[in-house]
């Protein structure tokens, strides 16, 4: 019967103290483990007009980067391309679109860098609103498993 409520207390103490929603590398963002994609999160958070913003500003970031930064590669690779095709001796050939390539790709750095933290910002506020709700709707419990050197302790806060 012990071993029943110590099992059944460590899956509370779990349950409770997660984070409903997680951002992993690249703008994913998870419930509970489970992949959820832009439509959803805009079904889920459509009533927070600021989060929502702050999530779709994250996601137009990481586009326009993705859009500059493989268009840059783009342009520097096919300028190699057309230039090794139409190589001639004797003959020069200008050197602009390499350098413009090069450009497109240095200028999505920065724009590429920015998208994590606004998506990372939504999803603390989308769980920041959830435990609120939580605190609204009177389900204030928490459950900790506490150990030193002395022993093992269970800490409840209701």
């Amino acid at each position: 019967m012990k071993n029943l409520i110590i099992i059944l207390l460590l899956f509370t103490s779990v349950s409770f103290s997660q984070e409903i929603y997680t951002f992993k590398s690249g703008g994913r963002v998870f419930e509970n483990g489970k992949k959820i994609n832009s439509s959803e999160i805009a079904t889920y958070f459509g009533h927070k007009p600021e989060i929502l913003s702050l999530y779709k500003a994250g996601k137009t970031k990481k586009t326009v980067g993705n859009i500059f930064l493989y268009g840059g590669i783009f342009t520097f690779i096919s300028t190699h391309l057309i230039h090794v095709e139409n190589a001639a001796p004797g003959r020069e050939s200008s050197n602009t679109m390499y350098f413009v390539g090069a450009g497109i790709s240095l200028i999505a750095i920065p724009i590429k860098i920015g998208f994590q933290k606004k998506i990372k910002k939504s999803i603390h506020l989308m769980n920041e609103e959830i435990k609120l709700q939580k605190q609204n709707t009177g389900i204030n419990f928490e459950s900790n498993i506490i150990a030193n050197a002395n022993g093992v302790g269970l800490k409840l806060t209701f």
